[in-house]
């Protein structure tokens, strides 16, 4: 098995258009995204980024850090899941059942390289 990152973006603005009850819809679908994937043991990991401080970049050197929001940013990093799969395709069709690509968003999938923890170490 392989291990990958699947980045999840999207607009957050857009989540405050829906009703309390259309947002524990989309809870319960997640819910039911995560425990799949959990059964097939797929799911490594999985973290939603907060929004309340933005984000601090810091650069190399002597350079300042950059504290965002960056206005520039189209979408925003939601969320992530460290998922295991034979392929890259087979890491493709796991982010394809992710309920954010119903609601406009995108989910992105990368290999990840020598990851180590403590299931695996040792």
């Amino acid at each position: 098995m392989k291990d990958f990152l699947l980045v999840l973006r999207d607009h957050e603005q857009r989540w405050d258009s829906f009703s309390p009850e259309e947002l524990q819809g989309i809870v319960a679908r997640y819910t039911e995204w995560n425990d799949a994937m959990r059964r097939r043991g797929q799911l490594a990991g999985a973290g939603k980024l907060t929004g309340e401080r933005g984000a601090t970049v810091r650069k190399a050197g002597d350079l300042p850090h950059v504290d965002g929001p960056y206005a520039e940013a189209k979408e925003a990093i939601a969320g992530y899941y460290h998922v295991r799969a034979e392929t890259l395709e087979a890491a493709c069709d796991i982010a394809g059942g992710c309920p954010i690509l119903d609601y406009g968003g995108s989910v992105e999938v990368r290999e990840l390289a020598g990851v180590l923890s403590e299931d695996r170490a040792g």
